[in-house]
């Protein structure tokens, strides 16, 4: 699905060389300051990179822009939710709509076709299981630290993404929606998307990877298999 070739940018990332296949969760273990968060924004397009290639599904992305990246099937949920990854005084339904709204529109005019919007906000909305006491109108700041992380989710798997990079996806939230979002990582390796998880808790990555590479002052040091 995914596979980078000596991905270097100086002083961030050197050498970094890896593949990431379709029905796979692959993680990546470090220390702050590793050079984990750099990666998976050069990966995205939003931080350069000097040298190295990024492959989607087999064709060459290093050079496009992340509006590019997105519409090949590349998805980025961010560290930073509150500042990056959502609009906090927006709606939930506008949240969630923010990647793939182009997708509902009518030609020849480009308008928005709201009754199939509304159906796709449904449907997703239950995958993510999202609180159903939550109102589609509401701004996503009044919902919990764990139904605006399942609102970010729920604004890239509307996009239908090949792959998803995930750096840090439970921080800040409690047990139980850990738990469900864990379910949904699981759900969608088995419907064949590759999944990169970033995450600063070790047992959490044992948990739900297949393999573990480790990161150190911006290289991959080494790589772990289940067993």
């Amino acid at each position: 699905a995914l596979e980078v070739r000596c991905v270097t940018q100086p002083g961030i990332v050197r050498d970094i060389h890896f593949t990431l296949r379709r029905g796979e969760v692959l993680g990546i273990s470090g220390l702050m300051g590793a050079g984990r968060s750099e990666l998976a924004r050069i990966l995205f397009g939003l931080d350069p990179c000097k040298r190295g290639e990024i492959l989607l599904d087999g064709q060459p992305i290093h050079r496009a822009v992340p509006r590019r990246r997105i519409q090949r099937g590349l998805a980025f949920l961010t560290e930073n939710r509150r500042e990056e990854g959502l609009c906090m005084e927006a709606a939930i339904a506008d949240n969630i709509a923010l990647v793939s709204i182009g997708q509902h529109t009518r030609p020849p005019l480009g308008l928005l076709n709201f009754a199939g919007l509304r159906r796709a906000l449904s449907t997703i909305r239950q995958a993510v299981r999202l609180t159903p006491t939550a109102r589609d109108e509401a701004p996503v700041k009044t919902l919990s630290g764990g139904n605006q992380q399942k609102v970010v989710l729920a604004k890239w798997l509307l996009a239908r993404p090949s792959v998803l990079l995930l750096d840090e996806p439970t921080r800040g939230i409690d047990v139980g929606a850990k738990f469900e979002i864990y379910q949904l990582i699981h759900e969608l390796a088995d419907q064949g998307a590759g999944v990169l998880v970033i995450s600063s808790e070790l047992e959490e990555l044992i948990g739900i990877c297949d393999r573990i590479l480790v990161m150190s002052h911006g290289e991959i040091r080494d790589e772990l298999g289940r067993e």
